[in-house]
Parts: structure tokens; C-alpha cells; sequence
């Protein structure tokens, strides 16, 4: 792009040539391309409660013009920002709200490894301890996080690299704890695990959280939220992950994706998000992940010098070659979230596959198979309703296939076991409760009467037909009881390979041939994320001593599922008779 552009125009550009596919890109990225677009479009129209300030975006492309490459061949030369960086760097910097502050105070950044992440957070954490620290006339605290120590080093150290031989080099002192603004008296320093857990830290104007997809907890991110400055920067640069369980994934990058979606309702004007990524279709026949064509989506710094490109394809004939290490390449190459787990039970990206906006069926007047998996009186209790029909899709034999549409709805007693459960586990327990998906007792043990009472008055609204009621005996016998005096079908369903082994196995089957439907429920998706596998004798079932992590929504989505698939579905024979005579009589 030509050095005579401003910044608007060189994003204006960079951001049309994304969505026309003369860059290639990902999807989401596109996404990001397109949010700039309106942004842009809603601020000429004076409808936007945000300006751009062209020099506020120029200045950070000079601020790292006077910063130095640490290593590789550009070692000791001026950092020039490529327009991908601008892309994003200039949105932070440019966009202002009426009294001149910084419209975004989170930024999430997630690319492919080896794209100058490090660099890029340690250039913005020298800037707003010193430019942005005097302008505000305050003394900066600025934090850099990993999940250990030395991790949270890295962009400490990177910064200290980056002034050697720079002309803003007088304007700091660099020592091995700390990186002092002389003017303002502004500080750097890197952060413990123990800082972390102890809140230290705690005011912080920038926390950079380096490679948040390696944090199983919200610890260092929550330092963030307590920034009392004029202008807080919580920013996050991350490469995807292994383990869907942590808050990367869970909360992060599936919000991000949210807000980035333009056929979802989700905004947040104040989140700047890019996600560079390859899409699922790229890689869903692992031989293609070889398309070179393909690698710019995560790697838009990498993929565009010889030297890169051929780091990747040394790893990518490597993963080809062994199987096993495909994952790692996806993952850390191609920056996608792939769950590698121990006897993982399921497919996580076949699973969120399966995931629907809209239901292809009216459920109501269906027949209904409720599961149950009561918890022992004062954790968690989860019930799952699995709906059964007959779809229009056809199998080899051209008989029409049997899908299933799910629910669930969790179960926990108190305040008090919410809070534990919160603690131990490190998810949004109270969030999932605000949404609709968790429900809160209000009793010492957990009230099986009210768990009964909500899927009664679920099943009653819905007009669904209870035809089973399937019930692990071990916590609820007497329940099973009074409700088979009422004149319910109650269905024992114990907890044993034999027992649960047809199940477990079919219904990941069904996942995965996406004839299961489910809609948007973050309590569900960490449950399947939990989920691990015991085997014995080659049967298999959900291990519950396996993991500490909460597993009850699945086990119960697969209690309902041991009889929904036994499911008859009852021909109308008026309707077939009407339909045999219409043809005899045409």
C-alpha cells in the first residue's frame, strides 16, 4: 500500500481488498473487515457516537517506527507496521470518544504463532506508560500476565529488547523487575501466579494477558476489570488452544465471535476483536491444511515472507506424515481451537456443528424423552429433554433418517454452592443463571419437587408428550416412585458400561452425522467440553471420577437418549389412506 496514505485509507483499503478476496482471509476476519466498514460509514453519517482522529492513529505508526526489531534478519532495524497491524492498532488509537479518550478499553487479538504478537503488546505497553501516562497526566501501572512467570516475562522482556539502539531509549530505565517512564513515573513489570490469586496488581491503566488460551482461569483477567485510570486497556493477543474448558474459549473467543457475527444481535462498541483464523471448511479433509493459498487466513505476517512460509510447511508436511501432531498444527499454525483431551468423548467442532439458530421442526405436540441426573442433595442437577422425528434426510436404504432435538436445564440449590461452584470450577456459573440456563432453589438440598415441577410445566407449555421419564435410581428412588404411582413411565437407567455403552456410542454417532439439533447453551457446551470416557471390555461411558469439572447435563442428555432411540414413530393412517386414494382416483 502506498506510504503517501493516511491511516483511514490504508484500513479503508486493506479492509475492502479482505472482503472483495484480494487478501485472503478468514471468515471472522472478514467480519472484523466489515464491523470497520460500518463503523466508518455510521461516523461520516454522523450517527456514531464515536470520531476518528487521523492523527492519534499516525502517531502509533510512528511510536513504532522509533521501536527496534529484537531478532531475525530486521534485528536492530525500525519496526514498520504492516497494514494488518494498522488495521487494528490504528482502530485503538483512532477511535475517540467527544472528550478525546480511547473508544476501546478490551482488545482481543488471535492469530497463528510466530506473527509478532509479543512485539506488538510490548510496543503498546511502552506507549501507554509513557505517551498515553503524560498526556493523562497519571502514573501508570502497567502489568504483563502469563499464565507462569516466565511467560509473563516474555513481553517484559520483549519491550526491553525493543528500546536497545532506539531513540526513546533515554526517555526509560530498564531493569531486570521493572521498566520505569522516567517523566511520569510510569512502571512495567511482569506478574506471578501468586499476584494473580492475591489481586496485586489491581489498578492496573494496561494489563497485556499474553497467550490467554493457556490460562484455566479468569484470575489475571479479572485484574483488569479494577482499572481505575482515564483511559483502562485490558488487551489480549492469543494463538487458539487445546483444552475448550478454559475461559479463552469458553468466554473470549465464543463472545468475540458473537459481537463479530453479523447475523448475531451482539454488540459491544467498546471490545476491539480480530480473529485471523482458517475456517472449518478448510480443514475439514486434513489434506488440504497443505494449500499454502490457505495459510495467509492465520498468518498475515508470517505467510508473507519466504522464510515463514517455509517454517509452516515444515510443520505441515510434518503433521501429514504424523497424525498425532495434525492437532498441534491447527491449533498453533492455523490458530484453530481443536480439543485434545485423554479419552475425550467428544468432537467439540462436530458438536458446536450441531448448534442451530433456528429449529427445522414446531416441537409442539412431540413426543418427549426427559433425562434426569439428580445430583447427591447439594451439587449440581441437570434434566435434558430429547425430542425425536423424521426428518427429510434419507439414508443409503432411502429411508427417512431419525434426528433429535435437545434441551437442558440445570439445577443448583443455594447462593452458597452457586459461589463454590464458581470458585472450583472457574466458569460464569451466576451469567448462565441471569441467562435463563441454570436455576437457583433457593433450599438447603437440592429440591427434586422443583426440578419436577419445571419440566412438568416445560413439557406442559410446549404441549410436548412426556413418553419416558429416565431416572439413575441411585438419588431418586422415591421420587421415581411417586411419579410412577402417577401414572408416569419411569425408566431406571443404571450407571454401568452395559447399561449406558449403546447410548453413549450412538448418540456421539448422531453427532456426529448432525442429526442431533440443539441451540446456543454455554452450560451444555462446557459439560460436552468436560466429558471423558471410561472403557471396559470395549464398552464405554461417561467417567464421572474422571474429571472434577461438572459433567451432569451431558449424563443426562444421555439417559433421555437410551430410550429416545428406541423412539416408534406412529404412522397417520388417515392421512396415508387419504393419500392412497387421491392417487387411485387421479
Amino acid at each position: 500500500m502506498s506510504p503517501n496514505l493516511v491511516p483511514s485509507e490504508t484500513l479503508l483499503k486493506y479492509a475492502r481488498d479482505c472482503i472483495a478476496g484480494k487478501i485472503v482471509s478468514g471468515r471472522k476476519h472478514k467480519w472484523a473487515c466489515l464491523r470497520f466498514l460500518r463503523d466508518w460509514e455510521a461516523a461520516q453519517n454522523g450517527s456514531f457516537p464515536y470520531h476518528w482522529d487521523e492523527k492519534e492513529a499516525q502517531k502509533i505508526i510512528d511510536w513504532f517506527r522509533m521501536l527496534r526489531h529484537s531478532k531475525g534478519e530486521l534485528a536492530g532495524q525500525p519496526i514498520e507496521l504492516i497494514p494488518w497491524q494498522q488495521f487494528h492498532l490504528c482502530q485503538l488509537y483512532g477511535w475517540r470518544k467527544e472528550n478525546r479518550r480511547r473508544r476501546f478499553t478490551k482488545s482481543f487479538i488471535e492469530v497463528g504463532r510466530k506473527n509478532a504478537k509479543s512485539q506488538e503488546e510490548a510496543g503498546v505497553a511502552l506507549y501507554e506508560m509513557s505517551v498515553t501516562a503524560t498526556k493523562n497526566q497519571e502514573v501508570a501501572e502497567v502489568y504483563t500476565a502469563g499464565v507462569k512467570r516466565d511467560q509473563s516475562k516474555v513481553v517484559f522482556t520483549e519491550a526491553g529488547l525493543m528500546l536497545k539502539g532506539s531513540p526513546l531509549l533515554t526517555k526509560f530505565a530498564v531493569n531486570k523487575q521493572q521498566i520505569v517512564h522516567t517523566r511520569s513515573g510510569s512502571t512495567m513489570r511482569p506478574l506471578s501466579k501468586d499476584d494473580g490469586k492475591s489481586g496485586d496488581g489491581s489498578n492496573p491503566a494496561l494489563l497485556v494477558i499474553d497467550e490467554y488460551h493457556q490460562h484455566p482461569t479468569t484470575e489475571f483477567y479479572d485484574l483488569g476489570l479494577g482499572g481505575n485510570t482515564k483511559e483502562p486497556l485490558v488487551m489480549i493477543i492469543t494463538t487458539a488452544g487445546k483444552d475448550l474448558t478454559y475461559p479463552c474459549y469458553t468466554q473470549e473467543y465464543s463472545y468475540c465471535s458473537r459481537i463479530l457475527d453479523p447475523d448475531v444481535d451482539v454488540q459491544n462498541d467498546q471490545y476491539l476483536i480480530d480473529i485471523c483464523e482458517m475456517d472449518p471448511e478448510d480443514y475439514a479433509d486434513p489434506a488440504n491444511v497443505a494449500n499454502e493459498d490457505l495459510w495467509m487466513k492465520a498468518n498475515p505476517i508470517r505467510a508473507t515472507y519466504p522464510e515463514g512460509i517455509q517454517k509452516i510447511r515444515e510443520e505441515c508436511e510434518l503433521a501429514q506424515q504424523m497424525p498425532e501432531k495434525m492437532t498441534a498444527f491447527l491449533t498453533k499454525c492455523m490458530n484453530v481451537w481443536v480439543q485434545a483431551r485423554d479419552n475425550g468423548y467428544m468432537d467439540m467442532a462436530k458438536w458446536k456443528a450441531c448448534q442451530t439458530k433456528e429449529l427445522p421442526i414446531d416441537t409442539k405436540g412431540r413426543s418427549v424423552y426427559v433425562g434426569f441426573d439428580m445430583s447427591a442433595k447439594i451439587d449440581l442437577t441437570s434434566v435434558a429433554f430429547v425430542i425425536p422425528f423424521i426428518s427429510d434426510k434419507v439414508d443409503e436404504d432411502r429411508m427417512p433418517v431419525p434426528q433429535y432435538i435437545v434441551y437442558s436445564h440445570s439445577f443448583i440449590p443455594n447462593r452458597e454452592k452457586l459461589a463454590e461452584r464458581i470458585a472450583k470450577d472457574k466458569v460464569p456459573y451466576d451469567a448462565w443463571e441471569r441467562e435463563g440456563f441454570l436455576t437457583v432453589t433457593d433450599t438447603p438440598i437440592v429440591d427434586q419437587e422443583a426440578v419436577m415441577r419445571y419440566v412438568l410445566q416445560t413439557c406442559g407449555e410446549h404441549d410436548w408428550h412426556i413418553e419416558s421419564l429416565c431416572f439413575d435410581p441411585a438419588n431418586a428412588s422415591l421420587l421415581m416412585m411417586q411419579l410412577s404411582n402417577q401414572g408416569y413411565d419411569v425408566v431406571e437407567v443404571f450407571q454401568s458400561h452395559k447399561s449406558l455403552n449403546e447410548s453413549t456410542q450412538g448418540f456421539r454417532e448422531q453427532v456426529y452425522s448432525k442429526n442431533i439439533y440443539y441451540q446456543w447453551n454455554p452450560l451444555l457446551n462446557y459439560s460436552m467440553s468436560n466429558a471423558v470416557v471410561r472403557k471396559n471390555n470395549g464398552l464405554i461411558k461417561i467417567d464421572k471420577d474422571a474429571t472434577t469439572k461438572r459433567i451432569d447435563p451431558v449424563d443426562a442428555v444421555l439417559c433421555a437418549y437410551k430410550l429416545a432411540m428406541y423412539h416408534v414413530f406412529v404412522v397417520n393412517n388417515l392421512a396415508a389412506i387419504d393419500a392412497f386414494l387421491d392417487g387411485e382416483l387421479d
